[in-house]
């Protein structure tokens, strides 16, 4: 879709203040559910997205001025990489997404997962699964302008803008372990109210803040976040190296914390890079060549010899989950709701599923004439990801501390725990499907254009 077919889009949107759907964040998880929700759209469900960045394919903008000063994008499609799951890529070609980002993707075909300086590893093949690629490596900025092209028409864009205020119905904001079923008003006062930095005040039924883990929004609502650090930094980057990955990605442990190595072109890995928070100002300020030492003598040359290494970032390592995701008109959403350790690269991929699952529910509400943001439905939602969420967060969480710790007896546990998941084909069978986001009912795809469902 071009910028100026866009731009048209937006302006004709209804230009109602009110609005059944509110989405706060034009990220990863923002924009798949508005694909997820395409045929309710289509049917009549008014959705407004709200995005505090400019966005360049939705707007009639040059890509690199907007207003006389540079153009900002969304944090979420900068030039880092993300590791897309075969559910995930299964969800993508039912949305009729998937070709759009096969050129940017990809496949992982085969994973290494290593201890450094003992004797455990494992190998874990697509041929184990009976798929062409167990995952897929995307930049975060092909993704972004995949998710971006070919919105559904008739949803109001806000770009750039952002919510100053929000408040939702007084039985909300007091909501108790208890409830009852005065909940289920349909009344738009007891909805929500967002008030934007433009001044307009729009009102919604339901709200999803999708904007990221930082979000002063929540904490307006009294929401907090139980937070628990790593002490630990993720440093990202990119290397070439001098031979062809071959759809290898590798995970190595170390004492710092996993290495993980994941294919792009050819010859190209992205980095994840866990390191103590000690020392992470000092590898980020080190030279490219004292760098490439570093990282070569930690993550050894089964990958190959590296020869250039790219942009380098850092961010902070912390298990970050919401108390409440859900209220009466009100759903959290991706890093609003949950932010994961990186190590087994599922955190876009819970989203997703977290964003099919609400999509699903929204739909059947709004088939059925109901009010979406009643508690009935978001708590449906809930009650359904619940366990996935639960075990996901388990997983993510355990590895990284399990591979860290120095107790001898453990190290020996955890590599005969390594050998034995590579001697077992059914603990492999097992371990595969939930590293290929399959461990769990799927959530029913309706908006595709083949009909089908997952």
């Amino acid at each position: 879709m071009t910028n100026s077919s866009v731009s048209d889009l937006a302006r004709s949107a209804d230009k109602s203040t009110h609005f059944d759907l509110v989405i706060i964040g034009a990220g990863m998880a923002g924009l798949s559910l508005v694909h997820l929700l395409r045929p309710s759209i289509a049917e009549g469900l008014k959705v407004a997205l709200i995005e505090r960045f400019e966005l360049p394919a939705l707007i009639d903008k040059t890509p690199t001025q907007s207003s006389g000063r540079p153009l900002e994008q969304p944090p979420s499609f900068d030039g880092r990489a993300t590791a897309l799951s075969f559910g995930t890529q299964q969800i993508f070609q039912q949305l009729g997404i998937w070709p759009s980002l096969t050129s940017a993707a990809c496949g992982i075909k085969n994973i290494q997962v290593s201890d450094q300086g003992r004797f455990g590893q494992t190998h874990i093949k697509h041929t184990d699964a009976n798929v062409d690629a167990l995952g897929y490596i995307i930049r975060n900025r092909a993704l972004g302008q995949g998710l971006m092209a070919d919105l559904p028409s008739g949803v109001k864009i806000f770009a750039p803008e952002s919510v100053e205020k929000i408040a939702i119905g007084s039985l909300a904001a007091s909501l108790t372990a208890s409830v009852n079923s005065s909940l289920n008003s349909t009344d738009h006062n007891s909805g929500a109210e967002l008030t934007l930095a433009s001044g307009d005040v729009i009102s919604a039924e339901l709200v999803v803040m999708a904007d990221g883990g930082r979000s002063d929004l929540a904490k307006q609502l009294g929401i907090q976040q139980q937070r628990q650090s790593y002490n630990t930094h993720a440093l990202v980057t990119s290397v070439r190296i001098d031979r062809s990955h071959e759809h290898w990605a590798y995970e190595r442990f170390t004492e710092a914390g996993p290495i993980a190595l994941l294919p792009l072109a050819d010859n190209e890995f992205a980095v994840v890079w866990t390191l103590d928070n000690d020392v992470i100002e000092e590898y980020l300020a080190a030279s490219e060549e004292e760098l490439i030492s570093r990282l070569q003598q930690a993550f050894g040359y089964r990958a190959g010899r590296i020869i250039a290494m790219g942009e380098r970032a850092s961010y902070p390592l912390a298990l970050v989950k919401a108390q409440e995701q859900v209220r009466p008109h009100l759903v959290l959403l991706g890093n609003a709701a949950h932010s994961l350790h990186p190590v087994a690269g599922q955190g876009f991929n819970l989203a997703l599923r977290d964003a099919a699952a609400l999509a699903e529910n929204i739909s059947q509400a709004f088939a059925e004439s109901k009010a979406i943001g009643q508690w009935s439905v978001v708590q449906s939602y809930y009650q359904q990801q619940k366990t996935d969420q639960r075990n996901t967060v388990l997983g993510s969480d355990l590895l990284p501390r399990l591979f860290s710790q120095k107790n001898m007896a453990l190290r020996c546990s955890r590599d005969m725990g390594l050998i034995g998941l590579a001697l077992s084909p059914a603990a492999r069978k097992l371990f595969t499907r939930q590293a290929m986001g399959l461990g769990q009912p799927a959530a029913k795809i309706v908006n595709n254009p083949q009909g089908q469902t997952l």
